[in-house]
């Protein structure tokens, strides 16, 4: 029995399936009717059409079949249906002079080894091999009319020579396509369990995290109950006073430091509510703040103050933003000077979003980088570990609070991404 999740996703792949069905047999009708004007052969007839209409258009996975038929059983009746034409129209397209129509046959084997495996494969080879070898003999013996396009008849031996080597690749193709299939889903399976174990563990530290931030926070307040007495003793010498308050504002700006990296750490509570763009930044770089003096990037702002507020989950917004300026940082970081993180936000009141800038001065991307970027388990840090779902993940976020990200880079001059989110008002926050 098929779960939601897989069952949406053979849906996904029988419609993509239905959709090149469809123009294969469409381009090949329309090759047809050329050949026929220019004077060619005159593959096309009545029976002909009637094939290439019902492969086009009927054998379609149209939604009230795919509601009311068993999914993994309805690839085997396509397959058929697909075999059985294909065999039909290589009949009327001249039999086993027609050679080009095969390839219909390895398309129908390919689709079931990537997509199906072992069992639909061994179907679609054995159904095509049955079929293509009954038309091919039909016609040799004289039961079915010859339709040939030369003078020439081949001998039954030569037939049979052919037509073994032809099922023999078919077979071949088939055992191809299964152990493709195999290392395909074999590499789906590893990265998916190094994705698991990625996010065990990001669980496991967001726990210690935490928690750790709980013990840190009572020694801090130990310090500052310290700190407090020492003050309410007096007598002290302003120098002393001075070092006491330089003393407390450390614990304040240590204390909300730890606040912070713990509601960061907590599991979202996936609520969107009108929040400032602004603020959400200010938070990010503030919990990326000691990262960023230790690697000497200096962080320019530049905001329009009369940006609206965005409707958005705080928590999922302040990931993006912070995944967004590890990345320019870890980008600055291979430069001895560092560099300098560009933050501008603008209100693009046509496109109904708030724009949001991080440009860097870093070592930028190569063009094929590039195109990469947001592809799930993609990283230019896997020797260092890296899982390559931090952009993934950002793309996902930012997709789903109805916005869009965009990167611009080039090799050597740093690199700007741009995210764009729904405003949902002029007001701002106070």
């Amino acid at each position: 029995m098929l779960d939601k999740q897989s069952r949406e996703e053979l849906i996904k792949k029988y419609r993509w399936a239905g959709k090149i069905r469809l123009i294969s047999f469409l381009l090949l009708f329309v090759f047809l009717l050329t050949m026929k004007a220019v004077g060619g052969y005159s593959y096309l007839n009545p029976a002909l059409s009637a094939l290439i209409f019902v492969e086009a258009l009927l054998n379609q996975p149209y939604g009230f079949l795919l509601n009311r038929v068993n999914l993994l059983r309805f690839q085997y009746y396509q397959m058929l249906a697909d075999i059985i034409a294909i065999s039909w129209i290589l009949y009327y397209m001249g039999g086993i002079e027609a050679p080009v129509v095969n390839i219909a046959y390895y398309a129908v084997i390919l689709w079931a080894g990537v997509v199906a495996g072992f069992g639909a494969a061994l179907f679609g080879v054995l159904a095509c091999a049955f079929f293509f070898s009954s038309v091919v003999l039909l016609v040799q013996f004289g039961i079915l009319p010859r339709v040939s396009f030369s003078d020439y008849s081949m001998p039954t031996t030569q037939v049979v020579t052919i037509l073994m080597g032809n099922v023999a690749f078919l077979f071949a193709f088939g055992y191809f396509c299964v152990r493709s299939s195999q290392v395909i889903r074999l590499l789906q399976r590893k990265r998916q369990e190094e994705s698991l174990w990625y996010a065990h563990r990001l669980s496991a530290t967001g726990y210690l995290m935490s928690e750790t931030a709980h013990d840190i926070q009572g020694c801090l307040g130990g310090i500052k109950a310290g700190v407090q007495v020492l003050q309410i003793l007096g007598s002290r010498s302003e120098e002393d006073k001075k070092f006491l308050a330089s003393i407390a504002g450390f614990e304040d700006k240590c204390a909300g430091l730890i606040q912070r990296l713990a509601r960061f750490s907590e599991k979202p509570k996936k609520e969107r509510h009108p929040v400032d763009a602004h603020a959400v930044i200010e938070d990010a770089l503030e919990l990326t703040s000691p990262l960023v003096r230790h690697a000497y990037m200096a962080v320019e702002k530049a905001f329009d103050p009369d940006i609206p507020l965005i409707v958005a989950d705080k928590d999922q917004i302040q990931e993006v933003f912070v995944g967004i300026i590890l990345n320019a940082l870890d980008a600055m970081s291979a430069k001895p000077k560092g560099g300098v993180l560009n933050i501008r936000t603008r209100c693009l009141e046509k496109a109904g979003c708030v724009e949001i800038i991080f440009s860097d001065t870093g070592i930028g991307l190569k063009p094929d980088e590039l195109r990469r970027i947001g592809e799930p388990f993609f990283s230019m840090k896997s020797a260092e570990g890296g899982s390559g779902l931090g952009l993934a993940i950002a793309y996902d976020i930012v997709a789903r609070h109805g916005g869009r990200i965009d990167v611009k880079s080039r090799e050597g001059e740093g690199a700007a991404v741009t995210v764009q989110l729904p405003f949902v008002g002029p007001a701002r926050a106070a």
